[in-house]
């Protein structure tokens, strides 16, 4: 029976590739390969299906299952769950030496060159603000290696946003995190960026800030599964909450997006939320309630917390900072002449090898100390 089990799949899983024409999305293989012919990709979604009600992840490289239908980023990105469990080792202890002499030079660069306030902001990740849905092998360590990056920045050129989101989390009923993905929603990203303004305003008491007031909860829709339950082929199964968030303004936000290298106008209208660029975006808004020129390196945690910039800043100008080599950022500081500089990262992306670069000046004339390649 067991041989004829074998090869009733070994008959029908060929058939039901070429039937899905698989040779036709994959350039270079042609269709009587065994990568295409034995492809077991079109099982996946139903074996999900089977194993994700006993808390079986499908793919646990990229995503695991926690408490209450929570997901959580898996290992393949930044060793995210033996840094929770372990805490700071004592190469963290370096990184966060070497990052935070970089962080002081980029600070004195651009201080020399025109720009008045440089931050970076923290984006912590979904397990450090509910950490209560992992599963039990997996709780966290007290001492973790962002506590140890933060303590070897220059004080107040980091902006760590953790304790407003913990206590925000008993202040509204609503997540602020998604369910099924990596991400903040737009709540989580307000909670951050009213602490993030909050922090830059204590060095530039002139700048208008949106208050409490001028944000409100319309309410909680449902959507789709996010980019961890696309991990395991549930994107369209899995349901998670969109909390819907409203910025109430006495002069409505109307922004323009252009390429900031050719000029061209590329979307106007609205106060969207702005996809991570990776060539360098201009984000006009003439109503903003400051005239000033921001220049934002960020990552996908940026994407929610475009609209509250754009709200409080006339011009950003946005690009993933893996896309701004210390060249490009030297050069765009340049060009653009913003008034402030900002980085938004996510915290496990905090300690990349990226964030240990020097200025170009620096890099020229100096030795700079070479950060071990992060995962």
């Amino acid at each position: 029976m067991f041989v004829g089990a074998v090869l009733l799949v070994l008959a029908v899983v060929p058939a039901i590739n070429l039937n899905a024409g698989i040779w036709q999305k994959n350039d270079g293989q042609e269709w009587w390969s065994e990568s295409v012919l034995y492809n077991f990709d079109f099982a996946l979604p139903f074996l999900s299906r089977f194993f994700y009600p006993h808390g079986i992840s499908t793919n646990p490289d990229q995503v695991f299952i926690g408490k209450e239908d929570w997901l959580y980023l898996g290992e393949e990105y930044g060793k995210t769950i033996t840094g929770v469990r372990r805490g700071a080792t004592v190469e963290d202890e370096r990184v966060a030496g070497v990052i935070g002499r970089a962080t002081a030079s980029w600070n004195r660069w651009l201080n020399h060159n025109g720009i008045s306030m440089f931050r970076v902001m923290l984006g912590p990740d979904k397990a450090t603000i509910y950490p209560e849905f992992l599963p039990d092998w997996a709780q966290p360590a007290a001492a973790t290696a962002t506590d140890t990056l933060l303590a070897n920045v220059k004080r107040g050129l980091y902006v760590d946003t953790r304790p407003a989101l913990r206590t925000a989390k008993s202040k509204f009923s609503e997540s602020l995190y998604y369910k099924t993905d990596t991400h903040w929603n737009s709540l989580g990203a307000w909670v951050a960026f009213q602490a993030f303004e909050m922090d830059i305003a204590r060095a530039e008491p002139g700048l208008r800030l949106l208050s409490e007031k001028d944000v409100r909860v319309l309410g909680v829709n449902q959507r789709q599964g996010g980019d961890l339950a696309k991990f395991l082929r549930l994107k369209e199964t899995l349901r998670d909450n969109e909390v819907v968030i409203d910025i109430i303004s006495d002069r409505p936000i109307e922004t323009k997006q252009y390429d900031f290298e050719t000029g061209r106008l590329k979307r106007s209208g609205g106060n969207p939320q702005v996809h991570t660029a990776q060539r360098p975006l201009l984000v006009k808004s003439e109503q903003a309630l400051n005239q000033k020129r921001v220049l934002w390196l960020r990552d996908s945690f940026g994407t929610a917390m475009a609209p509250f910039m754009a709200v409080t800043f006339s011009e950003t100008l946005q690009l993933h900072y893996d896309a701004a080599n210390p060249e490009l950022f030297a050069r765009l500081v340049n060009s653009f002449k913003p008034d402030y500089v900002f980085i938004t990262v996510v915290e496990r992306g905090a300690r990349r090898k990226r964030f240990g670069s020097l200025p170009p000046l620096i890099s020229a004339s100096g030795k700079p100390e070479i950060l071990s390649q992060q995962p």
